[in-house]
C-alpha cells in the first residue's frame, strides 16, 4: 500500500492538504509588502498579495483564497505562512492554522466528486479528497499552485534584496496601496509583533550559522515569556474540556481529547515558580496547550498564550540571574531577550523525564 505524507492545514473553516515533500518551512505570518518597483516584472497577478524578505531573497506570497475563488477573511495574528518549493521556484501561502502531518494511503484518496467547482481553476489543482479523523480534506497539487502564481508575471523569485539591482526595502504593509487595509484592524502591539517576525526572517543566515540556531515556541505563563524547544513540540491546540483524573497531584489537570487521542494535561506553573492557578474540570484557567512528544511520552502543557515561533542563536542565551535561582532551575536552560523582556527557556526533555511530574500516589 503506497502512502504519502501530507501537511494538513486550515483555510478559514475548510481543511486542505499538500504533499509534505513540497513544504520547505513554516512560520507565523509576518508583514506582507508590495513588490519593490526595482523588480523587473510584467505585472502583479491577482493571485499575488506581495512579497516578504526571506533571508535576503524575495518570496512572493500567494493569496490562496483568491486562487480557490473564496472570500478572504481578515488576517489574524495566529495565521501561518507555508513556504512551498517546486523545482527552482518558491511561494508562500497564508493559512489560518497548520494542523498536522499525516501519512495518507493512496487507496484513501478519492476523486473530487463534484469535479472542479470553478471552471477558472486550473485543471488538476485539486488532486482528490480524503477523510481523516478531523474530517474531509481537499488535497492540492503544489506544482500547479506555484505555476498558477507565476503564470501572469515575469517576476523572478530568486531576486536578491542585496544584489544592487534591488535596493528598495519593504515598507510597512499599511503604507502600500496593494496591501492597504490588510493590517488596519491590528493594534500597535500586534503590529509590533508582525514587525519583529519580519525582522527575524529578513536576517541572512549562512549554512554554518543556521545549524546552530535554536528554534523555540514562545508561550505565555503568568504574564511571563517562556521558550519551548521546537524539536519536542508536536502541535498547539485550544483547551475546550478537561476530564479530571481521580487521585492525582495538583499539577495533573486531567485528560483532553485530541482528535481521538487522550492526552494528559499538566500544569508546570509550580515547576517554573509561578502560582498554581490551574483548575480541574471543564473551565480551565489556561485556554491553550502545547502538545509535546518525547519518545513514547505525550503530554499537553497548559499555557495562557501562544505568541510565536522564533529562532535564536546560542550566543543570545545567557544563564539566569542569580536572584532568580531556585531548587527547580535544573529545567531552565537560560534566558534570552524577546520583545521588551527576557524569555526563560525551558528544557522540556529534562522536565518531562523528571520526578517532579511523575505520579507516584496510590489510590
Amino acid at each position: 500500500m503506497n502512502e504519502q505524507s501530507y501537511l494538513i492545514f486550515n483555510l478559514n473553516h475548510s481543511r486542505y492538504g499538500i504533499p509534505a515533500t513540497a513544504v520547505q518551512e513554516l512560520f507565523f505570518l509576518p508583514e506582507v509588502t508590495a513588490m519593490p518597483t526595482a523588480v523587473n516584472y510584467a505585472k502583479t497577478p491577482s493571485t499575488i498579495l506581495g512579497v516578504i524578505n526571506l533571508r535576503g531573497k524575495f518570496l512572493p506570497v500567494m493569496d490562496l483564497y483568491n486562487c480557490l475563488e473564496q472570500a478572504r477573511p481578515p488576517f489574524q495574528l495566529t495565521d501561518s505562512m507555508i513556504v512551498l518549493e517546486w523545482q527552482t521556484q518558491r511561494i508562500g501561502i497564508i493559512v489560518s492554522q497548520v494542523d498536522s502531518v499525516q501519512a495518507i494511503a493512496s487507496d484513501r484518496i478519492f476523486a473530487n466528486l463534484c469535479g472542479q467547482s470553478k471552471e477558472s481553476l486550473p485543471d488538476g489543482l485539486v488532486t482528490g479528497i480524503t477523510n481523516v479523523e478531523e474530517g474531509i480534506v481537499t488535497l492540492l497539487n503544489p506544482e500547479l499552485l506555484v505555476q498558477y502564481a507565476f503564470m501572469e508575471t515575469a517576476f523572478n523569485p530568486n531576486s536578491d534584496f542585496n544584489n544592487g539591482s534591488v535596493n528598495d526595502q519593504p515598507k510597512h504593509p499599511s503604507d502600500s496601496a496593494l496591501n492597504q487595509g490588510l493590517y488596519d484592524h491590528f493594534n500597535s502591539q500586534e503590529r509590533q509583533i508582525f514587525q519583529e517576525r519580519t525582522e527575524a526572517l529578513r536576517c541572512s543566515i549562512d549554512n554554518e550559522n543556521s545549524a546552530w540556531l535554536l528554534p523555540l515556541a514562545v508561550v505565555g505563563l503568568g504574564g511571563e515569556y517562556f521558550g519551548f524547544g521546537l524539536e519536542t513540540v508536536h502541535e498547539f491546540t485550544e483547551i475546550h474540556k478537561i476530564t479530571p483524573i481521580p487521585c492525582c497531584p495538583p499539577h495533573i489537570l486531567g485528560n483532553i481529547n485530541l482528535r481521538g487521542e487522550i492526552v494528559t494535561l499538566i500544569n508546570i506553573n509550580d515547576v517554573v515558580d509561578l502560582p498554581m492557578n490551574g483548575v480541574r474540570g471543564s473551565s480551565p484557567s489556561h485556554q491553550q496547550a502545547v502538545v509535546v512528544r518525547l519518545e513514547q511520552r505525550v503530554a499537553g502543557i497548559a499555557v495562557d498564550d501562544i505568541f510565536d515561533v522564533t529562532y535564536i542563536h546560542p550566543s543570545q542565551m545567557t544563564t539566569a540571574p542569580i536572584a532568580l535561582h531556585s531548587a527547580k532551575d535544573d529545567y531552565l536552560q537560560g534566558v534570552a531577550p524577546y520583545r521588551d523582556r527576557m524569555m526563560s527557556i525551558i528544557n522540556l526533555s529534562k522536565l518531562l523525564t523528571s520526578e517532579v511530574l511523575v505520579v507516584n500516589e496510590e489510590v
